[in-house]
């Protein structure tokens, strides 16, 4: 798991909301949340409202490591050739 504190050098000194909203804006970025299903974009939602770098790192582990496990289920569907399973 990757932390919030780790994300940034020892001489970042913003505080909390600014270095979560820059991970925040990468994330939204990085990752279509348009037309994603509801519990996905939940994750993302809990992960912009954390209160705290604890929370921030609780929500922002959760939703990568599910994002991570729906990009595997989708590769795994298509070199299968079909959709993806949950086998």
């Amino acid at each position: 798991m990757t932390t919030l504190g780790e994300m940034f050098d020892n001489h970042d000194t913003r505080p909390f909301e600014e270095r979560v909203a820059e991970v925040v804006a990468i994330v939204r970025e990085a990752a279509d949340f348009a037309g994603v299903d509801y519990g996905l974009h939940a994750m993302f939602e809990t992960m912009c409202r954390a209160r705290n770098e604890a929370e921030f790192d609780q929500a922002y582990d959760q939703l990568i490591v599910t994002m991570s496990q729906n990009t595997s289920l989708v590769l795994q569907g298509a070199t299968r050739g079909g959709q993806p399973t949950n086998d």
